[in-house]
Parts: structure tokens; sequence; C-alpha cells
């Protein structure tokens, strides 16, 4: 009896040391575990940095073109002016009085025929000036030269142009007048040419590079005629202004006209148109 006793005491033993540890944690071996991060137990990650503001390009300075162009006569017709010349400016009128033009190739043919000339058109009369420019063959353009950005006064006005015959610079005017304001005439064989020398109109095309100062007129305008007073036919294929000066203030006529010269060198009527004519053996007393 006392031997089964142990016995079971024994056993009871051996038990509880196999259980013995039931209420430690097991270790841990690895695995998943139930543990979640916070925002408190995890740190924010560091903003990303503003993107480095870039400086900005400084702007080239504005530079004069070494060309204003006044007409190519691109697409010209004649009868129908454009509100705009190929310069981008507004062309405000257009003048083809006594004349007969064509256009081809985008090269304006003119057939200048003056009416007959009349002595009274040159007497001191106070409309002598209308009288003898309606008689005259006449071309002309008003393009808004002083609407182009960086509009300068130039050296020199750039012509392509020929000739039916040749010679016409003996027949023809250039007339300029800016801003409705002075007035600047010349027969064309009495302008002064780059080189020093008289224009000479031939049969062929050329471009005839006029010094304007030196011919007596200003360095631009908002203005041209060529006006003829004898018959003469002319192409032209393209006007320009060439080789910059000072800059035009087109903040006002005033300001306009201090690139002009000092005054005017006499209106198409005032020159000897008399005398002109009695070179071609056209008009004598």
């Amino acid at each position: 009896m006392k031997k089964y006793i142990l016995a079971l005491a024994l056993t009871g033993i051996f038990a509880l040391s196999a259980c013995g540890g039931a209420d430690e944690p097991a270790a841990q071996t690895g695995g998943t575990t139930d543990f979640q991060p916070t925002a408190e137990t995890v740190a924010a990650p560091p903003e990303p940095a503003p993107p480095a503001e870039e400086e900005p390009a400084e702007e080239p300075p504005f530079e004069i073109p070494d060309t204003f162009l006044w007409n190519n006569f691109v697409g010209r017709d004649p009868h129908n002016m454009p509100g705009v010349s190929p310069n981008g400016a507004p062309m405000w009128w257009d003048n083809w009085a006594n004349l007969r033009s064509n256009v081809e190739n985008d090269i304006v043919q003119i057939e200048f025929r003056p009416a007959d000339f009349d002595p009274y058109d040159f007497v001191d009369l106070d409309d002598y000036f209308t009288r003898a420019m309606d008689w005259m063959g006449n071309w002309g353009e008003a393009i808004d030269m002083w609407a182009l950005d960086g509009i300068s006064f130039m050296r020199y006005m750039v012509i392509r142009i020929s000739g039916g015959e040749g010679g016409e610079e003996n027949r023809l005017i250039l007339h300029f007048q800016p801003n409705d304001g002075p007035v600047f005439a010349a027969r064309f064989s009495d302008l002064i040419t780059q080189d020093g020398s008289n224009v000479q109109i031939t049969t062929d095309m050329q471009d005839i590079t006029i010094d304007l100062a030196a011919s007596g007129f200003p360095g631009m305008t908002n203005r041209m005629h060529i006006r003829a007073f004898a018959d003469a036919t002319i192409f032209l294929d393209e006007i320009s202004f060439t080789e910059p000066l000072d800059e035009v203030d087109t903040t006002s006529n005033e300001t306009i006209a201090v690139g002009f010269p000092n005054t005017d060198i006499g209106s198409p009527a005032a020159l000897p148109i008399r005398e002109f004519l009695e070179e071609l053996g056209i008009y004598h007393e």
C-alpha cells in the first residue's frame, strides 16, 4: 500500500514537471507577429526639397533690322488696294493715276500716260500745285512705316527696277511727303546713288541704291510717289530701305520730323518741269 501511494506521488511530480512553465511565454523562434507600427513609432520621411527656381533668361537686346521692306508687290492687284503691305504695316491709300498697269510674276508694270503739258499749269495761281500734279502720271502708296518695330532712318533706298526702253530716269520724279508734311522731290536723273553717280534706268532689272541724304531726302517716309511728266514704262520688283542710322522716335509728328532735313526741297510742281520737257524735245516756247 505504501508502494502504491509512493508511485502515485511520483507520477504527480512528473506530470507537474512536464506542465511546469506553462505560465511562461514561449520563446519566439521566428514567424509572424501581431505588432503594428504607429505614427509615434515610425519617423515620417523627409519632404522633398522644392525645385530650384531657374533664373529667367535675359532677352537679347533688340537689334534694328538691316533692311525695311516698303513693298515687294507679291500678290499685288493694282485695282484692289490691300489693307496691309507685305511688310506688315497698314496701307492707307494708293495712287494709280494717268497710267496703265499690270502685274506678272509679282512684278508691277506701270505705263505712265500723263496728259498733255499745259503752260497754264505753271502760272502763279493759288492752285498751281493741284493743276500741275493732276496731269502727271502718278504711282504712289501710303504705308504706316512708323508702326513697324524698331523703325529707323536709313542711309539708302533700294529700288529694283527696269525700263521699257531705258533712260526713263529723265522722265520720272521721286516724291516723298512724310506725315503730310514737308515735301521732298527730285527728278530721278538728279538722284545720287551709293557710289556717287546719278541714277540710270536700263532695260535690265537692277537694284538702284539711292543715297537719300546726298539726294536731299529723309531716311524714311510713310508716303511715296513715282511721278512721270512724260510717257514712260517701268517695271517695279521691290522697294526697300537699308543701312540703319538713328531709330525713329514715333511718339509724335514732331519727334518723327527730327530725322528729316531742316527744310523740304520743293514739290514736284515746283521743279523746272518746262526745262525738263525742253530737254526731251516735248515742249517749246
